[in-house]
């Protein structure tokens, strides 16, 4: 088990939420190139990145963490985010991603849900933009933990 330093914060989508203001420079959004610089550590398998198209299209996934990718049926790697399976931490991770595109800010959203095996989960989230090069958004950067809820 990885120590933790004194006043370290333990939550993973705080954590991805410092490293990402951490990237920044001024008050504009980080690449992903320079989120990436950092060390992200323990928090590698649980994250997603989403490439933002132009126009209407939905974003489509450039990564994705093994453990989320582990729950999946299929890679969703260069698929729409609407080809991710109900019932499953990622579908429920993107939903407001449409948020943070409009309003260019990190969002953090917790809930629950029933996935495939008929349990209740319980998971915190984060998406957090980045920028295109052009003062755009171009990725979002998203991270999702979970655990089965106590009957």
């Amino acid at each position: 088990m990885e120590e933790q330093h004194e006043g370290m914060e333990r939550r993973m989508v705080h954590r991805l939420l410092e490293h990402w203001r951490n990237a920044r420079e001024d008050d504009g959004l980080p690449s992903l190139d320079d989120v990436f610089k950092q060390d992200l550590g323990d928090m590698v398998p649980d994250i997603y990145v989403l490439k933002v198209p132009g126009g209407a299209e939905e974003p489509v996934f450039e990564r994705i963490g093994e453990a989320l990718g582990g729950e999946l049926p299929d890679d969703l790697v260069g698929k729409p985010v609407s080809a991710a399976p109900e019932g499953t931490l990622v579908k429920e991770a993107l939903g407001y991603y449409a948020k943070v595109v409009a309003k260019k800010v990190p969002i953090t959203l917790g809930g629950d849900f029933v996935n495939g095996k008929n349990q209740t989960i319980l998971y915190r989230s984060i998406i957090a933009p980045l920028d295109d090069g052009e003062g755009n958004v171009g990725f979002l950067l998203g991270a999702a933990n979970c655990k089965v809820k106590d009957a």
